[in-house]
């Protein structure tokens, strides 16, 4: 519940203003402080003279646009002149409100204020998660509590090496940038040119991580979200970097905790290492002995490394298949049974040609 009343314009007389009300049961512009003469004067008067006397439009950027008086109805009541729209004022536009009823003519302009009905918006969470992460580690996440500006993101971002550096340009600023379709959510994609070794990016301007040393990635407080309000505070994540991983993502690694029958208590699945969280709540999912999924939720924790799926109805006896999508991928951009950095040196696995592999499981 809301309520806000605003004073326009005075008149020749003080105790005449222009006002406007504005609450969830009852949206009007008044004028106040007539006298009784001028209000039975206009009690007198033909109704639709009301709108003449008193219109309500809204602003037009081009003072040569044709500019319509809102819709609605006027009414006299003992104290005032009241109009109110058909439809509400919206907020954040500008109104020009008129009123020559008086010994000199009431004209003014009032915008509505936008209601902030939730708190600034902040960083809720930074992933991976994890406080050390490989040297190859290939993108991050920045969940947001709500919807943010999208333009103009990259200045907003910096990664801090322990000496006090700034590591420059450390990630890819595409045109289509990597955001979730309600705009809570942005993939930072590390330049691959200097992630993989052996390319003339990384040559040149050296590795975005170095094992070894420590880093913080910082989201300044500046960034507008999409109501142009800043960031509550500052975000940042600080890691230590350790050695690259190369290892292809294998789900025979993983461990699986059967449920029980006629309950409803969830799949747990314990991996081998952290995954990409964002591919991994699309890329795992749970199929019956008929090969159709089964309805339920998939959530990710303890540091990108643990899953559970909980059914949307009580287990049946049978087999079970968790499914995994061959583009799943851990920090470092590996696949299913394909690395994404291979050593000319090493033995190289055959790729699993597959869109899918399946472990199966039973529940009793």
């Amino acid at each position: 519940m809301f309520a806000i009343a605003l004073g326009l314009m005075l008149a020749a007389d003080p105790s005449v203003k222009l006002t406007m009300q504005l609450s969830q049961d009852s949206q009007a512009f008044e004028i106040i402080g007539l006298g009784e003469g001028e209000l039975d004067a206009l009690r007198k008067s033909p109704p639709a003279d009301w709108a003449t006397i008193f219109s309500v439009s809204v602003k037009q950027e081009s003072p040569e646009s044709l500019t319509l008086p809102m819709s609605g109805r006027h009414i006299i009541t003992s104290r005032t002149l009241r109009f109110e729209p058909r439809f509400p004022p919206a907020p954040g536009v500008t109104y020009r409100v008129s009123f020559s009823g008086s010994k000199l003519p009431i004209v003014g302009e009032v915008t509505v204020p936008k209601v902030d009905p939730t708190p600034r918006t902040s960083v809720v969470a930074i992933f991976p998660s994890a406080n050390r992460l490989p040297e190859n580690t290939l993108r991050f996440y920045l969940q947001f509590s709500g919807p943010m500006n999208l333009k103009d993101i990259y200045r907003h971002v910096k990664l801090i090496r322990d000496d006090g550096q700034e590591v420059d340009h450390p990630f890819l600023e595409i045109e289509e940038q990597l955001w979730s379709a309600d705009g809570t959510r942005l993939t930072l994609l590390c330049d691959p040119g200097r992630v993989k070794r052996g390319l003339v990016p990384r040559e040149q301007d050296g590795p975005i991580l170095e094992e070894g040393r420590r880093y913080t990635l910082v989201i300044d407080r500046g960034w507008e979200d999409a109501e142009g309000r800043l960031l509550r505070e500052t975000a940042r994540k600080t890691f230590d970097v350790g050695p690259p991983d190369d290892t292809p993502v294998d789900p025979a690694n993983w461990t699986l905790q059967s449920p029980v029958k006629g309950w409803t208590n969830p799949l747990l699945i314990r991996l081998a290492e952290p995954l990409d969280r964002a591919l991994l709540a699309r890329m795992v999912w749970i199929e019956d002995a008929a090969g159709q999924r089964v309805p339920g939720e998939l959530s990710v924790g303890g540091g990108e490394r643990v899953l559970t799926f909980a059914p949307a109805k009580s287990w049946t006896a049978g087999c079970y298949h968790l499914t995994v999508d061959t583009r799943l991928e851990d920090l470092c951009g590996n696949r299913v049974g394909e690395a994404f950095e291979v050593d000319m040196f090493q033995q190289v696995q055959q790729k699993i040609l597959t869109r899918t592999v399946r472990r199966a499981f039973e529940v009793r």
